[in-house]
């Protein structure tokens, strides 16, 4: 029954592949090329315009054991990926909304201009918004179920496999 339930949590999780840079005690730092992880994304291609980069830096909790230049595969646990994708985009974009519809029905009850009323209260909601979802973040990221794992060293042979055609797997 435990096997199960931990089949059904790794089913669950996002695979990514990266190098471990560092490790310390039970973390270890990658570098990452984000795959899997960004391929359903649809901001995935306003992350590379606004000149976001494809490789990132990560601590993941090593279960593995894994050391400094090994190749390694993580996981990412797709409910807190979601998760936070929810968090950073809908939920400001929910609050100024509602701010500045506040603003525009009650702002003329208040002796305000009913555009001023919606800006100023758009941009309090974002901003109360923003500070509450600092917390929340802050919360979620000391879980362990939304932590990242380093759950497998990759032999050169899986490195090689995985690697699109044409590029060198000493490169990957």
């Amino acid at each position: 029954m435990i096997n199960n339930m931990q089949q059904i949590k790794q089913q669950s999780d996002m695979h990514e592949e990266g190098r471990v840079l560092a490790v310390q005690g039970g973390l270890a730092q990658v570098e990452t090329v984000q795959t899997e992880a960004c391929s359903h994304c649809v901001a995935k291609t306003s992350c590379q315009t606004m000149g976001g980069v494809k490789k990132r830096m990560i601590w993941a909790i090593n279960e593995a054991k894994a050391k400094e230049g090994d190749r390694v595969l993580l996981a990412l646990p797709r409910r807190g990926v979601l998760g936070a994708g929810f968090l950073v985009y809908m939920v400001p974009v929910l609050a100024l909304i509602l701010g500045s519809s506040l603003g525009k029905i009650y702002g003329p009850q208040w002796g305000w201009d009913e555009q001023n009323a919606a800006v100023l209260l758009g941009f309090a909601s974002l901003t109360i918004t923003w500070l509450i979802l600092r917390k929340v973040s802050k919360a979620l990221g000391r879980k362990k179920e939304f932590k990242v794992r380093l759950v497998q060293v990759l032999r050169p042979k899986d490195v090689a496999a995985s690697c699109p055609a044409g590029a060198d797997a000493s490169d990957a």
